[in-house]
């Protein structure tokens, strides 16, 4: 191999493994949005705003009330009182911490499983609790959700959109380095066929470093892959809770899958259209 195509060949495993990367990015996204999005349900708080001073028993017994319904996290329901709401409501909003003017009422806070999550059950849910004596109302917001749904999207969208610009580049560099080594080397191409060598045996030194320019692009994107997992899983974060192993295995499957395409597929190609024309 000649100086000149040394250069070629590191920026075609280079290229190869930014689109990997980047794939690789966007494969991760679109298997964990499912997960990522449960995990949102599962922590939208649904707020039960209570009539003022309520004797303890009777608090309790809204409480018991909203854990047996369907579908509620039961460890989720919890009560707080209209001082704590107004000591941590000022700490997002400007409000004067005198309870003598709280704004705030005594709350339940619950929150509902993923699966059971929707419009339908939580109106169902404020249809029945709005009946008990001492409830004032429920409350619920659905933006967070479809701010995570739309900015999931969104990103996958413009990874997506990254890899396959690279992708472009990169089929067009490996088409450089193979077309740069096969005219280079189109004398010994020539004798080989003149004493009768196979096609096979003429593409068998091509495909072979594209094989290893696969392998080398393939351990990149396993380090890249590796990392941000180790770095997700044990972080302190909720993204410790979205990562799962068996996603990310099935992404580096199909890395490896995509790479082997990318690099021995273009290169298998060039080779023949360069046979086919030479014979011409």
């Amino acid at each position: 191999m000649s100086q000149n195509q040394k250069p070629t060949q590191f920026y075609a495993t280079l290229s190869t493994s930014i689109v990997l990367v980047l794939i690789s990015l966007f494969l991760l996204i679109f298997f964990h949005s499912g997960n990522i999005t449960n995990i949102v349900k599962e922590n939208l708080n649904i707020l039960v705003e209570l009539e003022n001073d309520l004797p303890s028993g009777e608090v309790q017994r809204l409480q018991d009330i909203i854990k047996d319904y369907n579908g509620v996290i039961p460890q989720s329901v919890e009560f707080l009182s209209k001082e704590y709401a107004l000591e941590f409501m000022s700490k997002e909003l400007v409000i004067n911490q005198d309870e003598n003017e709280n704004p705030f009422n005594d709350i339940i806070k619950f929150n509902l499983k993923s699966d059971q999550y929707s419009e339908d059950r939580i109106k169902a849910i404020k249809k029945e609790i709005e009946y008990e004596k001492g409830v004032r109302g429920l409350y619920y917001e659905n933006e967070s959700l479809d701010m995570v749904q739309s900015n999931l999207e969104k990103v996958s969208f413009g990874i997506l959109i990254l890899a396959l610009c690279f992708v472009i580049l990169a089929i067009s560099i490996i088409f450089s380095t193979v077309q740069l080594t096969l005219y280079s080397n189109v004398k010994e191409i020539r004798t080989m066929q003149l004493v009768g060598a196979e096609k096979s045996f003429v593409k068998k030194p091509y495909l072979k470093a594209a094989f290893f320019m696969g392998i080398k692009a393939i351990i990149v994107t396993l380090i890249f892959i590796a990392g941000l997992w180790a770095f997700l899983y044990y972080s302190d974060s909720i993204f410790a809770e979205i990562i799962q192993w068996y996603y990310v295995v099935l992404t580096v499957l199909i890395c490896i899958v995509l790479a082997f395409i990318i690099l021995l597929g273009t290169t298998n190609r060039m080779i023949n259209k360069f046979l086919q024309s030479d014979k011409k």
